[in-house]
């Protein structure tokens, strides 16, 4: 929605805690440039802006479905020869903000915050139009984001206020070089309410079936003599993080106001990429490590008194990539959503040096995700020519019999190896779009930005995608034969197999762990 911001004039100059909201309510000022004001620093003028506004006489309301709601701010300078606007100009607002909840009188406004704003005001103008009644083009600056829509109607009250003796002393002072000023104009984004009430009835529905497929996984494993393998450990905590992210904690938000909810969201997003995608690299890597470094992810040492802890270098280096592509994402989520808890109007990307930091964070975390991408095809290029060679050099020796197992236990870790790369690559577009797609939006052309386009269908695809991948995982890997709770190997699973001296040795495993050797081994 678009709200071209009305004038008040306030004869108390910011001396009362008056509302202003509706034309009916203020002194209302059609054209600043043939006002005149009385007060000194311009603290009578108030633009007001209640929102939503009326669609064809229908008084409109948000919802909390909406899940957050996005201000940018359109600041309109016209060119005059006597205000000049002046590049980087430092302007500065007085905000408040108020809410309405549906059933309250028209007048009863609540304060919600109030909060001093400064951004960076950047125009440009073709130097033909230097003429006066032509505008400046600005760039859209942030005001605010609030991680909820729990009120039915919000306000905004702002004034402009200028400090004559400050731009005598100091011309870059706050609001001294604006130029001549003509109006402002706010964006409001949120989230549709269709496409919330679509993605929370997935969750509902994906919830309990991974919450029952990781029961079912765990109690196989725990029936088990030996201890749980790498791998299915990994395939564990990969199903735990995909419960946390299905988990429909949003139906609460639509009764009980959260206005941590968008923060708890990016955590939860950002958790299950951490483990997706170390996941995916230990999936790798434990089809190619030697026997005497599987199985862990860190190796202990002793040294005198000492015990020295370090990190395979297979996965030291694997690892790498993720934790710091995280960790660069964690710290602009932490300010900007941590801050806005308390200040909606705080924005990293209101100062120079924030946007910056924002936009290396941003673009450093999708940089070090695409050479995760290209390594991780390497990879599992590597893990198709082992299981390729062990093929070649076991099944000339198998009976009839074995030969069928073995090329169902191919097939089916082929068709695995397959999904994942599928599954990788629309990851990788999923999170380049989310990531980009939000620094658009704090961009000077937010309608331009892939989140504010028809990308809901890829969402919920990848999504869905996710949970058929974890299910196949814990279903394939799951050991089988419960009933051998109390053996040393599941002989009848491995017998002839791949003709491997490990089999039946006395550790459990499956058809696809058992697959899971190098062909030399």
């Amino acid at each position: 929605m678009e709200f071209e911001l009305i004038k008040c004039k306030d004869g108390s100059k910011g001396r009362t805690d008056k509302w202003f909201y509706m034309k009916n309510n203020c002194d209302w000022i059609d054209d600043l440039s043939e006002f005149t004001p009385t007060s000194f620093d311009m603290r009578e003028i108030v633009f007001v802006a209640k929102m939503p506004h009326k669609r064809d006489g229908v008084e409109l309301q948000y919802s909390p479905s909406f899940q957050f709601i996005l201000g940018l701010l359109q600041v309109d300078v016209e060119y005059h020869k006597q205000f000049k606007y002046v590049d980087h100009a430092s302007l500065q607002l007085e905000v408040r903000m108020a809410y309405r909840d549906k059933g309250d009188k028209e007048d009863d406004w609540k304060l919600l915050v109030q909060s001093n704003v400064t951004r960076k005001l950047e125009c440009t103008i073709e130097e033909e139009k230097k003429k006066p009644g032509n505008d400046y083009s600005c760039d859209m600056m942030d005001l605010f984001e609030l991680g909820h829509s729990s009120h039915a109607f919000y306000l905004l009250n702002i004034r402009i206020p200028i400090d004559q003796a400050a731009c005598r002393y100091n011309p870059n002072s706050p609001n001294c070089q604006i130029g001549l000023l003509k109006s402002l104009r706010v964006i409001e984004i949120h989230q549709n309410g269709g496409f919330t009430m679509v993605w929370l009835w997935m969750k509902t529905l994906l919830s309990p079936l991974i919450l029952a497929c990781l029961f079912w996984f765990w109690n196989r494993i725990s029936q088990l003599v030996r201890r749980p393998l790498l791998l299915e450990k990994a395939i564990f905590s990969l199903g735990i993080s995909m419960a946390v992210l299905d988990l429909p904690i949003e139906w609460i938000s639509l009764v009980i106001r959260l206005p941590f909810l968008l923060l708890l969201s990016d955590i939860r997003q950002g958790l299950f990429y951490f483990v997706l995608f170390a996941f995916w690299l230990i999936f790798a890597g434990e089809h190619l490590i030697g026997d005497s470094t599987r199985n862990n992810i860190v190796l202990f040492h002793s040294d005198n008194q000492f015990i020295i802890i370090h990190f395979q270098r297979s996965y030291k280096f694997n690892l790498g990539f993720i934790a710091s592509a995280s960790a660069l994402l964690l710290v602009y989520d932490l300010i900007e959503r941590g801050y806005q808890l308390s200040d909606p109007f705080y924005t990293i990307w209101s100062s120079e040096h924030g946007a910056k930091l924002a936009y290396t964070s941003i673009s450093l975390a999708l940089i070090l995700t695409i050479a995760y991408f290209v390594f991780l095809f390497y990879k599992i290029g590597r893990v198709w020519m082992t299981i390729r060679s062990k093929r070649e050099a076991h099944l000339y020796r198998t009976s009839e019999n074995s030969r069928l197992k073995v090329e169902a236990v191919i097939y089916r870790f082929k068709f695995l190896m397959i999904f994942t790369l599928i599954c990788s690559a629309l990851t990788i577009c999923a999170y380049f779009m989310k990531q980009f797609g939000e620094a658009q939006l704090h961009s000077d052309e937010p309608e331009d930005s892939l989140l504010t386009h028809s990308t809901s269908a890829f969402f919920t695809g990848t999504f869905g995608m996710w949970n058929i991948y974890v299910v196949l995982l814990l279903a394939m890997y799951a050991p089988s034969h419960k009933q051998y709770q109390g053996t040393a190997a599941l002989v009848d699973e491995t017998e002839g197999l791949l003709d491997d001296p490990s089999v039946g040795s006395g550790t459990e495993s499956n058809p696809m762990t058992t697959l899971l050797k190098q062909a030399h081994d």
